[in-house]
């Protein structure tokens, strides 16, 4: 399945915890643009626009942080993974 992908035990330590920095490490490559000959043409292009963004809301926001206590609860769907509603908060 395809929500799976990037989450099995045997090939990453804590697999079901969010580590921004799992995949800095090039042993262990993200499986969500393909690999390979079939890899995303544009993903070079996508990641280096989530990080242009993610610097920007840290720095006009540098206290931004998940709102502690959280549970979250996933959209239920095979094809992706995401949480119906992510709760921040920050500091003015």
């Amino acid at each position: 399945m395809y929500g799976s992908a990037n989450r099995d035990e045997s090939k990453y330590e804590d697999a079901q915890d969010f580590d921004i920095k799992r995949f800095q490490q090039k042993k262990t490559p993200h499986l969500a643009f393909g690999h390979g000959m079939h890899r995303c043409i544009g993903s070079k292009l996508a990641l280096t626009e989530a990080q242009i963004a993610l610097q920007i809301l840290a720095a006009r926001l540098p206290n931004l942080r998940l709102q502690p206590n959280q549970e979250f609860t996933y959209i239920p769907t095979l094809r992706s993974r995401g949480c119906t509603n992510l709760f921040v908060e920050w500091d003015v």
